[in-house]
């Protein structure tokens, strides 16, 4: 037991003695410290030896921030020498990095729009109460650097078809949607690639029968498969979609429907075709798609196309549909200026062409003769030099019913507004004097014959219309 005792003792003075001399030690150690580390700060211009290199673990990935209360200076030497800052110098200088971070993220994303972070129209780098600029965070920096697509760089163009990547196109769709736009129906049926039309086609006419023998309203895929066929280059088959289209449009949902689907674009397209078959289906079909209110808006641009085919002369068949599809467009006033240049023609045509045009002629002048503001520009046109024989008894019924409406309305049109010749007739349109249609009807030796003419369709003509017609001329030609 005492021998026990005596060893404890033993071990507790050892004990007492190592901590003593381990205080004395870490107080020495902390006193060398203190003054190695005031000395360095005071000896900041002098070059420091080798045994005072201090080694800093690395706390980012830059060299500004390998210290978080100092800078680091890079000597040629390949020393890393520590020099202290002072709190207001380390403010200053993170400020001045994070204006530079600021303007660098700004600058990226003014020129990159596809970041999902992007805000369009954010120009300027100042805020405004209205709106301040937005700055990306480095992970949207990654997002703009690995999401550019080359597929949308690069169109290519095959023919009217548009190649593209299916997934820029859903994009652009889903942009359109977002914007409150409509994607157009002509662009979907643009961007149908060569292979995948002849493909098309194949399917598309095994379901055109079906189409065609249905006197029904035509639902709107079907409506875009008769669009897409209409893109073919075989003339039979674009014969065939163009009657189709011509037969369904007889029916006032379907002009809607058709013009909805972009079928007014491709039917005026094929206006020009080289065959002449294919030109009377279209001018067929832009005839009946034109009994349409709506559909009229968009027909501006063929009637001039329209104009150039009559004047070129071509056959007769093809003359009597452009007729008959420019009475139907003639119907409404909107588009009646545009027919000026060619009053001289319809005049010809009825004098030199055969019944069926002389007739269609004549309903398109009737129907430009219902608009007052037309009258000048039929007044100084160059007038069908057997005007006087046109009224005679023996004449076809419907062409002298259109010949005396025409004449009414000219006669009671001129004494309504009181037309000065000299002064009222456009010079644009003027045919020369003796030749005008105003001196056709009030010429000094004229106006007698065509009063007395008129006078006998009102007392003796069977055609009920007819007299009306003439007993109007009577009334405006009397003194």
């Amino acid at each position: 037991m005492a021998s026990t005792s005596t060893g404890d003792k033993t071990v507790n003075k050892v004990a007492l003695c190592s901590a003593i001399f381990a205080g004395f030690a870490y107080v020495g150690y902390s006193v060398v410290r203190t003054a190695f580390c005031r000395k360095l700060g005071r000896r900041e211009g002098e070059v420091y030896q080798d045994e005072h290199r201090l080694y800093f673990r690395r706390l980012s990935q830059t060299t500004q921030t390998d210290v978080l209360l100092g800078n680091l200076d890079m000597s040629g030497s390949g020393k890393v020498i520590l020099r202290p800052m002072t709190v207001q110098e380390r403010i200053r200088e993170l400020n001045l990095q994070a204006r530079m971070f600021t303007d660098t993220m700004l600058a990226i994303q003014a020129t990159s729009g596809h970041s999902p972070r992007h805000v369009p129209g954010h120009r300027s780098l100042q805020c405004s109460p209205w709106s301040s600029p937005r700055i990306l965070s480095p992970v949207d920096m990654r997002h703009i650097l690995t999401s550019r697509s080359s597929e949308n760089l690069l169109t290519v163009k095959c023919g009217e078809a548009v190649l593209s990547s299916p997934k820029s196109k859903k994009g652009t769709r889903r942009s359109l949607k977002s914007r409150g736009q409509s994607h157009s129906p002509e662009s979907q049926v643009d961007s149908c690639e060569p292979e995948l039309l002849k493909e098309k086609e194949q399917q598309l006419k095994l379901n055109l029968d079906k189409i065609s023998l249905a006197q029904r309203e035509i639902p709107r895929h079907d409506a875009k498969s008769l669009v897409i066929l209409l893109q073919s280059n075989d003339a039979a088959l674009l014969e065939r979609t163009l009657t189709t289209i011509s037969n369904g449009a007889t029916i006032p949902a379907n002009q809607v429907t058709l013009r909805e689907v972009g079928c007014l674009l491709r039917v005026q397209r094929l206006l020009t075709h080289s065959k002449t078959s294919v030109q009377i289906a279209a001018v067929t079909a832009l005839g009946n798609l034109s009994l349409n209110n709506d559909n009229q808006k968009e027909l501006k641009d063929c009637i001039p196309v329209l104009y150039s085919l009559l004047l070129d002369q071509p056959s007769e068949k093809l003359t009597f549909q452009i007729l008959l599809t420019l009475t139907n467009i003639a119907v409404l006033p909107d588009w009646h200026e545009e027919f000026c240049p060619i009053l001289h023609h319809l005049y010809h045509l009825v004098d030199s062409g055969s019944a069926p045009v002389k007739l269609q002629a004549l309903r398109v002048l009737v129907n430009l003769s219902c608009n007052d503001d037309m009258i000048p520009s039929l007044l100084a046109a160059h007038a069908p030099k057997k005007l006087l024989h046109l009224l005679d008894m023996s004449t076809n019924e419907d062409i002298l019913l259109r010949v005396v409406t025409l004449l009414a309305n000219l006669t009671q049109c001129v004494r309504k507004l009181k037309i000065d010749p000299i002064l009222d007739l456009p010079l644009e349109d003027k045919a020369p004097s003796p030749d005008t249609m105003y001196a056709a009807i009030f010429g000094v030796s004229i106006q007698e014959k065509l009063c007395s003419k008129a006078f006998t369709l009102m007392s003796h003509h069977l055609d009920e219309d007819i007299r009306i017609m003439a007993r109007k001329i009577v009334e405006a030609l009397k003194p």
